[in-house]
Order: structure tokens, then sequence, then C-alpha cells
């Protein structure tokens, strides 16, 4: 399983190409990153589990020293998973952030 550390991402000669802060049922965030061509969770150094943010700030904050150049939030509503209804289909809200403008 791929994974990032927090640890080797924020530093200010780091440069994330996109940060996806996914949102989870009572205020629980996982943060995924595309760092060299590499798209991974950062996970949690004591537990090697993925790392449990609990505010789009504190994700924020913990990539403070290194260049983000595209943020996004992601939610997945459970709505449509009602009885009867059709089957389910991708209702995932993408919602951009922060980051930085785009290289050229």
């Amino acid at each position: 399983m791929n994974f990032h550390r927090l640890e080797h991402l924020n530093r200010q000669d780091v440069h994330i190409d996109e940060l996806v802060i996914h949102s989870y049922e009572m205020g629980l965030y996982l943060a995924e990153v595309d760092f060299d061509n590499r798209k991974a969770f950062i996970i949690d150094d004591a537990t090697g589990r993925p790392k449990k943010f609990h505010s789009i700030e504190q994700v924020r904050d913990a990539f403070a020293e290194a260049t983000v150049r595209k943020a996004y939030l992601s939610h997945q509503s459970a709505y449509d998973e009602m009885v009867g209804a059709p089957d389910k289909v991708d209702n995932t809200l993408k919602v951009a952030l922060f980051g930085t403008a785009e290289p050229k």
C-alpha cells in the first residue's frame, strides 16, 4: 500500500501537485496527496494507519511549509442508498479549496 509521511512533505522545498481532503462523518478528514507522481494517503506514524484530521484548517496547517498547487474537499453523500432507489452512481462532490496557481 502506498502512503506518504507528513514529516517528509511539510517542508519548504516540497511542491505537492494535488491535495484531496476526504470528508467523512462526524468531522473526520483524511488527506490524500499527489506528490512525485505518487498518489497516497498521509499516515499516522504512531499507528501506521491513515492520519485523521478534525478540520480542513488542521489539514491546511499540517501542510503550511509545503507548496500545494491544488487542494480540494471531496465528499460522497450516502443519501442515494435508499431502498427501491436506482443503482448507486458516483455522487462525489469535489470543491476547490486553496493552493497556488498552475505552474507555467
